[in-house]
């Protein structure tokens, strides 16, 4: 992308920041000194972390019967760490799963065996989430915290919102921006954006 702006621009093309949204936002996260007091000693977890933070939950909190089969208690595991994924794409905590889930009815969920996978899942994406803190006292897992690559976009989100100074810091670096593929933008990535630009119409290019 760099190396085509310097094809149009010349070499101010490479003065030009070029971020991916979740490198922006490990950038602000690293390299802010309000940032870093937000966020504390928390670091990127680990991939092999997360498996064993997984298994481990299923193997220790309660309310998981549904998606925690006897026989295979892990076989769910992939699925639920995909489906976390997914809703914190879209910027949906677990408390907006779960006010979601209790505003389902027999009609908009009649498979009462879905409903339960559903609301076990919102258990363990809860329980997820707190894991991840300093104060969850998982063994394996030291005292600094841990946030993995979805919470970026958030974390980066939630932390400007905090933080007037760095938010103004940040509009003032970057008075204008274009996204590319905007039409795969999702749910964070779009209030990441309103963030900083919330008059996105005479700010952000798409293209």
């Amino acid at each position: 992308m760099r190396e085509r702006l310097a094809s149009i621009m010349g070499l101010n093309g490479y003065e030009v920041v070029v971020e991916t949204f979740h490198g922006f936002s490990n950038t602000l996260i690293t390299e802010s000194e309000q940032a870093a007091t937000l966020k504390g000693e928390k670091i990127q977890i680990m991939d092999l972390e997360r498996v064993y933070l997984e298994e481990y939950l299923l193997d220790h909190t309660d309310g998981l019967e549904a998606i925690r089969h006897p026989n295979a208690p892990y076989y769910y595991r992939r699925t639920l760490a995909e489906n976390i994924s997914l809703l914190k794409r879209e910027g949906i905590t677990p408390k907006k799963f779960f006010d979601f889930l209790a505003t389902l009815n027999s009609e908009d969920c009649p498979d009462k065996n879905r409903l339960s996978k559903l609301q076990a899942s919102a258990i363990f994406y809860e329980a997820y989430e707190q894991s991840k803190s300093p104060e969850a006292k998982i063994p394996f897992l030291d005292d600094r915290g841990r946030y993995d690559l979805d919470d970026m976009i958030m974390l980066a989100t939630g932390i400007l919102k905090q933080e007037p100074e760095l938010l103004a810091t940040t509009r003032e670096q970057f008075q204008f921006v274009m996204v590319d593929e905007f039409q795969d933008t999702n749910g964070a990535q779009m209030e990441l954006l309103l963030t900083i630009f919330p008059e996105a119409d005479s700010n952000v290019c798409v293209v």
